[in-house]
């Protein structure tokens, strides 16, 4: 049963009271508002244990929610299973197992294109081909013998082949070099800028605070702090929330 009222109108995400866990006594979530806005670029802070994977992979239907609700344009999907979530527009890329190593980059696009209508298949890969020119160089390379920003660029056009409103990442930044790590906040910049909202969970602070617009921390599983990206960048508080410090240079370091 929905606990709150479906309205045709609303921001992308709205989450309503959410506590969600692996078991249902021992919650990892433990009870958060958010709204994220259409057209967002919302990062998810805090230290290691927050709850903010935990939070993405409840969202995206791959964590059990025990309590509260979450919609997407207004519409409750917290009781649709993933793959529904997926169709209605929600694309998770999650930190692991994102792309199928023993395929090639193309069949990656054609298994995750399965979910459109037959007749758009062969359109909507080329238009991710335009938007990721180093997949359409080799597209029957092996995703497993592809560098690890490639690695991403396959995992983020998985995910975009559904054409979403609502894009979730789990730490992307993960095992990649400092010159990688800029090149994939700038394609997730490009993907913003084209009305996709992004919710992306980032353990490279500073990194993240420079190209989000907004940012929350978590903490034991509760908001803690929230406000513009750029206010938070430098701020005491953030250090304290991570580290038990005031000094928030310890915090910022890429």
């Amino acid at each position: 049963m929905s606990l709150v009222p479906a309205s045709p109108v609303g921001p992308a995400l709205d989450i309503h009271a959410l506590v969600a866990g692996y078991e249902p006594d021992l919650p990892i979530v433990r009870g958060v508002d958010l709204i994220v806005p259409k057209g967002d670029f919302l990062v998810l802070l805090g230290p290691n244990g927050a709850g903010k994977s935990t939070l993405v992979k409840a969202i995206a239907g791959v964590v059990p929610i025990h309590a509260g609700a979450v919609l997407l344009g207004g519409q409750d999907i917290t009781s649709v299973p993933s793959h529904r979530k997926i169709a209605r527009g929600l694309a998770f890329v999650p930190q692991t197992e994102n792309i199928f190593a023993t395929l090639s980059i193309h069949e990656n696009l054609q298994l995750a294109a399965a979910i459109l209508p037959k007749p758009d298949r062969a359109g909507r890969i080329d238009g991710l081909y335009r938007r990721f020119p180093d997949l359409a160089r080799q597209p029957s390379r092996l995703a497993g013998a592809l560098s690890g920003g490639q690695r991403q660029m396959l995992a983020v056009a998985r995910a975009l082949i559904v054409d979403p409103s609502v894009l979730i990442l789990d730490e992307p930044s993960a095992g990649l070099s400092p010159k990688i790590v800029g090149e994939v906040f700038a394609m997730l910049q490009d993907i913003n800028a084209d009305g996709v909202t992004i919710v992306l969970v980032e353990q490279n602070v500073k990194a993240a605070l420079a190209i989000a617009r907004r940012a929350v921390v978590l903490v034991e599983g509760r908001i803690r702090h929230e406000g513009p990206a750029d206010g938070l960048f430098g701020d005491p508080l953030l250090a304290r929330l991570y580290l038990g410090t005031s000094h928030a240079g310890e915090v910022a370091a890429p």
